[in-house]
């Protein structure tokens, strides 16, 4: 199967259910009833499913593509999802799901009450970037000219570091200074959207021209 780009732009749902011994073409109805329910469904991207392997692995996977959280969780809150997982409760043992966020959500939450409000993954890369640089530079030159440490050790220290730093401190003063610019798509003009990639551009290009006087040795 291949992942067009659109599919890494949301949330992936992975479910791992075991049915029980001799359920399995019933498993297999409800299987193609809820694929083609969530065709249907607002922000539905695509769905995978895995059959067992014969190696030893017992259950069927289902990997499911929307989005956004808010859209899947849309979806699984109609009354049509909810009666087709009541369905398929008899015919499955142990249930395990988890969610995927790709890309740089977490760093982006969304706008309270808004549907696939976060903003586009453009504008999440350039944040990053801008929130990263002088983050990863700063760490790595106090690293590199101060401290005598083998080169591993000082590698793992700085990146732990630069995450914490852009997590907690770096990365909440750029959403700040960013502001509205964050906006979901359709919410910012285009204006608005050229002058802050513009802005994030020069401030690169100050903040390279800045490091490149500090001395590394």
């Amino acid at each position: 199967m291949t992942i067009s780009e659109s599919d890494v732009d949301g949330v992936i749902l992975v479910l791992n259910r075991r049915v029980h011994p001799g359920r399995e073409a019933a498993y297999e109805q409800w299987r193609q009833r809820i694929a083609e329910a969530e065709r249907a469904a607002p922000g539905f991207l695509s769905r995978e499913d895995i059959p067992p392997l014969p190696d030893g692995q017992d259950w069927h996977t289902s990997i499911i593509r929307f989005e956004s959280a808010a859209l899947l969780d849309q979806w699984i809150a109609t009354p049509t999802c909810r009666a087709l997982l009541e369905a398929v409760e008899p015919l499955c043992g142990d249930v395990a799901k988890s969610r995927i966020t790709p890309g740089f959500d977490g760093w982006f939450p969304p706008t309270d009450g808004a549907v696939a409000s976060g903003p586009p993954p453009w504008k999440m890369t350039l944040g990053v970037v801008l929130a990263l640089y002088p983050s990863i530079f700063l760490i790595s030159w106090i690293f590199t000219s101060r401290v005598d440490w083998a080169f591993p050790v000082k590698l793992l220290v700085s990146n732990l570091l630069a995450v914490a730093c852009v997590s907690w401190i770096s990365m909440p003063l750029v959403r700040k200074l960013l502001g509205t610019w964050l906006g979901p798509r359709n919410a910012v003009s285009l204006r608005r959207d050229i002058a802050g990639t513009v802005a994030i551009v020069i401030g690169l290009l100050a903040m390279l021209w800045i490091f490149l006087q500090v001395p590394m040795d």
